[in-house]
């Protein structure tokens, strides 16, 4: 059930600011973030990067001359993915980073993100010291100084990006690929900030790369988010073309769909877990991702004795507690990888990397990796946010009509060895989304069609 963006209102949450751009998202709010940022970040430079909505230029200028009156240089890596920003911070030993981008959201949308000093995204409680300064009076989130003060802005953007596909190439086995001959892979870099690096990053460890939408320009040719339609169109563009896989990722490169010609393996829930049944034969030690995420990767996970924690949904929450339990492998089923030999955040190119080389080097490719994984059937909706009452007496009624959820620490979950039900109010659209997995796509609909009657006051016990 797809939802109408355009009246949405402003959205907060542990994953930035984000809004339509226009009245609820303009520079003035970008500003007044961007002073708070400066004023709960420790000295140094920040690192300001973009995806390629035709908005982010203007919205990182006006970011970047609000850190500079503060007092900060700058770097301005412009449109790059992500991660390359995350990377940029840690590696530069920066103060911090401001990304601008929406993520999958639609292309009228923009969105502020904020990095911390060790290069992941602020967690729960440094981002509530941001949010409580950006949402003070202006005399309290203002943190100006004299003009002789301000400071200067250096361009870096061709430095981060070689030096993010130096630190993926370190980590893999290029002389292996290239020596296995050249694997063909399909790339659909949505005409986003991927364009930029992933497919020479491809190229250079060996593949014969195609490339759709790679012009970094920022208008969409289709839904932004690598899912449903987009991906049973690159996956049909695959098999005419002959390649051994494709990949699809989202506007500002942190995911990675994955479409293999002539097989089922057509989805972003399989990313992770073929990433995973692959490191996980030579790295051990325990694995996290969302609530959300495919209980293909506890399959996979069982094989190798390792276990699998699971967090409320964001990178934030995924990548702190990574480095709570010494995480060799984390991500979400949304098809964000995070490789913490890397750098501890979600990325595309790390994703398609190792794709990459476990298409080269396992025997049976993909499909082969893919053949050991029980078969799993996912299915997600969307619902309007309730109109009339609240979240919390839609999940009251949840509770009525389904019984005891088994997981309450983002939305409600039930859950069992074989799938679960997930439903929770997203925090970068206002909608609400239902995620069911179970072992026929029967009996996932099945689930996703309780939720909706419920929302409807339909239903049975």
């Amino acid at each position: 059930m797809e939802v109408e963006h355009r009246m949405s209102p402003l959205m907060v949450s542990i994953s930035g600011v984000r809004g339509i751009v226009g009245p609820d998202f303009n520079p003035a709010l970008v500003g007044r973030w961007a002073a708070s940022f400066s004023a709960v970040l420790g000295a140094g430079p920040i690192v300001v990067g973009r995806d390629s909505r035709p908005s982010g230029e203007r919205l990182a200028c006006a970011a970047m001359d609000v850190l500079e009156a503060c007092g900060r240089e700058t770097w301005d890596l412009g449109i790059v993915p992500t991660p390359t920003v995350e990377i940029a911070v840690e590696a530069w030993h920066a103060a911090g980073g401001l990304i601008l981008t929406a993520s999958h959201n639609p292309g009228e949308w923009n969105a502020c993100k904020f990095v911390g000093p060790e290069g992941s995204f602020l967690t729960v409680e440094p981002f509530g010291r941001l949010r409580g300064r950006a949402e003070a009076p202006v005399a309290d989130a203002a943190g100006f100084v004299p003009f002789e003060r301000w400071g200067k802005r250096g361009r870096r953007g061709p430095e981060a990006i070689a030096l993010h596909k130096r630190m993926i190439a370190s980590k893999l086995d290029v002389a292996a690929i290239r020596a296995r001959g050249p694997v063909r892979i399909l790339i659909d870099c949505v005409n986003g900030a991927g364009g930029v690096l992933i497919p020479d990053l491809l190229s250079e460890l060996g593949a014969k790369v195609e490339v759709l939408n790679g012009e970094p320009h920022g208008r969409f040719p289709r839904a932004p988010e690598p899912t449903g339609a987009a991906l049973d169109e690159i996956a049909l563009e695959a098999g005419r073309r002959g390649v051994d896989f494709a990949v699809v990722v989202d506007p500002d490169a942190d995911r990675c769909a994955l479409a293999v010609p002539g097989t089922t393996i057509v989805g972003e829930e399989w990313t992770l877990p073929l990433v995973a049944s692959y490191l996980l034969s030579r790295r051990k030690g325990p694995v996290v991702t969302n609530l959300s995420t495919s209980t293909r990767l506890d399959a996979v996970a069982a094989r190798f004795g390792a276990q699998v924690e699971r967090t409320p949904v964001g990178e934030a929450n995924v990548v702190a507690r990574m480095r709570e339990v010494h995480a060799v492998l984390g991500g979400e089923g949304n098809g964000g990888v995070i490789d913490p030999e890397i750098h501890f955040g979600r990325d595309a190119a790390v994703a398609a990397a190792w794709l990459l080389e476990a298409h080269a080097l396992h025997p049976d490719g993909l499909a082969g990796l893919a053949s050991a994984i029980p078969p799993r059937y996912l299915e997600k909706a969307k619902l309007p946010l309730p109109k009339g009452g609240t979240v919390e007496e839609f999940f009251d009624r949840l509770r009525t009509r389904l019984g005891a959820e088994s997981d309450c620490r983002d939305g409600l979950r039930w859950g069992t060895t074989e799938g679960f039900l997930h439903v929770r109010a997203s925090a970068t659209e206002p909608i609400v989304r239902i995620i069911a997995e179970a072992p026929s796509q029967a009996q996932a609909r099945e689930l996703i069609d309780r939720v909706i009657e419920v929302s409807r006051g339909e239903g049975r016990r």
